[in-house]
Formats: structure tokens, C-alpha cells, sequence
């Protein structure tokens, strides 16, 4: 198998990322919208004050320094596309992949990262989509990576691995997502990455986990850009089905929904709005039977309430398992929204940017 050239990236990473000063405290849930629509029940104790608004992405955008690496210090493993990418998604070019990138210095194997570059980019500053994979919180893989055509578009495409439910409740899985982000922007020369045109995207438990990083304002500074499918946003609003202790969303929070009631709000990307959130695009099925379109309905009126950007896409016919392809409503609708909101992505032999 022909090894592809990388554009210059290396593997060996030597710094810890500090979890214990970075964590969040879970006992305050920020809410700074007017107009909640939720029941009393459900409203925070407390809303803290919205935050001064930062500057304009474009602003803060600049492109990043791409270092020259020596043949020994670049990734060994890279891939073409018709070999061990065939399980993340078909792409159009070459396509070099650097598997299992630590997020932390641990050796958990979910806290890890696969990063996807175009093997023929030429200059850095590149946009950065973030895939988290779902279904439920209890499986799935970073392997699976349908977004990886998106390499295709000039955009890196990285897919993150997180703790599952049956080793760690939350916040477990948002603080894996988060430590990854954090060491990506770390090292977002190595890769030539722009470390402020960063979007995360995910499907299903991946949604609700993109929504809560973007919107809890976890990872700082804040990503650009969200794009949430078929995502449970407001937990303790499932249904009576998702109540039961063995759900995928009473695991996650350690128990029963209708008794961990505060532990399910902390976990709600809801919960957390306010008016300097990023723009964000929720996709939904009509017909998705596991999770309902209310839930991003109702994400997309509380975040319009908040004057946040929001685009709400709902495929009618569509279940649960929306198709992420290219070619699809879907797939379109993801292009469209990077291209607004993160620029259009790098080409070979030009940045590409903005």
C-alpha cells in the first residue's frame, strides 16, 4: 500500500492537559435568555449574566504557521482512501490519516483522536470540523467518521472518542470531547489547523455532545460553530420511554431521568443558551422515532429568543438515522453552514481562507 505524503504533521506530543484546573463547576447551570419557555420545574436556580460579547470571528481569525517537518518526524500512519478510510466515508482524493492522537495523557483508548487531512494541502490555517460519534452514550466509535468526505471540501476532519456509560457518567463524555478540542488547538500548528475555525458536528448522543460543548462554553475560547443531528437536547422532555433507569439517558446521567432531575438539566444543551453562543444548524428527522424533532425545535426557538444565529433543518420522511452523505439534504445543508460560518476550506496551493 502506497504511504501518502502528510503535509507536514508530527505525532510526538509531550504535554498534559490539565484536567483539574479546567473542570467545570456542574453546580451552576448558565441561562442568560429572556422568555424561557420551560416549565418552572426545569429553570435553572440561578441564570447567570449573559458575557460581554467577544469579537467577530473574523476578527480573531488568523492563519496558522505551517512548520516544515523532516521525513522522521511525520506520521507513519497514513492511509489512501481505499483502504482503511473505507470505514469512515467515501472521499473523492487522497486523504492522509493520523489515528490515535492522545487527548490526555492516559491510556484509555477512547480518549483518543483520528485526524483526516488532504494529502495534497499545501499551506495551513486550515477550518477544522470535529466529528463526535453516537448513537447513544453507551456505544459507538470514533472509527466511524461519516463526515469524512468533507476533506474533499478543504476542510481537516478530526474524530474524537469519549468514555462510554457503562465506565463514566456525566460529565465524563463532554470533559473527553473537550480535552480533545483543547489538544488540537494546542498543537493546531502541527497540524495546520486554524485554531478559530473549529465546528464540532455529531449525530445522536455525537449532537447532544457537540450542542453541550458549544453551548456550555466548555472549551474556551468557544468553537465557531455547531452543527447538532437528531440530537436529545432537553433530556427531562424525552418521553416516558428515555424515564426508565435503563435508557440510554438515565445512564448517562446515573439514574432514573424523573429522579436525577438536576443531573438531567446539567446534561441539557437547553439549559445552557445564551446570546453569545455560536451559530448553530439543527437537522432532524420528521419521522425520527428514538428522539423527537421537538427537541431541536425547541433548541432552535430558545436559541432565535436569544438572538442567536440558528438554522433549523427538518427532512421530512427522514428517521433517526439521517444520511450524512454528500449528496444529501443533509450533507448540503453541513457544506453550506461551514462555508457561512468558518469560510470556505483550504485548497491545495492556496489557504483557501476567507
Amino acid at each position: 500500500m502506497k504511504t501518502l505524503p502528510a503535509c507536514a504533521f508530527a505525532i510526538a506530543f509531550t504535554a498534559a492537559v490539565a484536567m483539574a484546573a479546567g473542570q467545570r463547576d456542574w453546580g451552576e447551570i448558565e441561562l442568560a435568555w429572556r422568555g424561557d419557555p420551560r416549565a418552572t420545574a426545569d429553570a435553572p436556580f440561578e441564570a447567570d449574566a449573559a458575557p460581554a460579547r467577544r469579537p467577530s470571528r473574523r476578527a480573531q481569525r488568523r492563519a496558522a504557521p505551517r512548520r516544515r517537518m523532516t521525513s522522521d518526524e511525520r506520521p507513519v500512519d497514513t492511509h489512501p482512501v481505499d483502504g482503511p478510510a473505507a470505514v469512515i466515508g467515501p472521499t473523492r482524493g487522497e486523504v492522509a490519516i493520523h489515528r490515535d492522537q492522545p487527548s490526555l495523557p492516559t491510556s484509555d483508548a477512547r480518549q483518543r483522536f483520528d485526524i483526516f487531512l488532504p494529502a495534497s494541502c499545501a499551506a495551513g490555517g486550515m477550518p477544522l470540523v470535529v466529528w463526535i460519534h453516537g448513537d447513544s452514550w453507551r456505544d459507538g466509535s470514533r472509527a466511524e467518521c461519516p463526515v469524512a468526505w468533507l476533506v474533499d471540501e478543504g476542510y481537516a476532519v478530526a474524530s474524537v472518542g469519549y468514555r462510554l456509560t457503562d465506565t463514566a457518567v456525566f460529565p465524563a463524555q463532554l470533559d473527553d470531547c473537550r480535552a480533545a478540542v483543547d489538544e488540537i488547538r494546542r498543537t493546531a500548528d502541527v497540524w495546520g489547523v486554524d485554531r478559530d475555525r473549529i465546528a464540532v458536528v455529531g449525530s445522536g448522543a455525537g449532537g447532544h455532545l457537540a450542542a453541550l460543548l458549544g453551548l456550555s462554553g466548555t472549551s474556551e475560547p468557544r468553537v465557531a460553530a455547531i452543527c447538532a443531528v437528531a440530537a436529545p437536547t432537553h433530556l427531562t422532555s424525552l418521553g416516558p420511554e428515555h424515564d426508565r433507569a435503563a435508557s440510554a439517558a438515565s445512564l448517562l446521567v446515573g439514574g432514573p431521568l424523573a429522579e436525577f432531575r438536576e443531573a438531567a438539566q446539567r446534561a441539557s444543551p437547553f439549559s445552557y443558551v445564551s446570546g453569545d453562543d455560536p451559530p448553530c444548524l439543527l437537522i432532524h428527522g420528521a419521522r425520527d422515532d428514538s428522539v423527537p424533532a421537538s427537541q431541536s425545535v425547541r433548541l432552535d426557538a430558545a436559541l432565535r429568543a436569544a438572538g442567536v444565529e440558528s438554522t433549523l433543518v427538518v427532512l421530512e420522511g427522514a428517521g433517526h438515522r439521517a444520511a450524512l452523505d454528500r449528496d444529501t439534504p443533509a450533507g448540503r445543508a453541513i457544506v453550506e453552514f461551514l462555508g457561512r460560518t468558518l469560510g470556505p476550506g483550504s485548497r491545495p496551493g492556496g489557504d483557501g481562507g476567507p
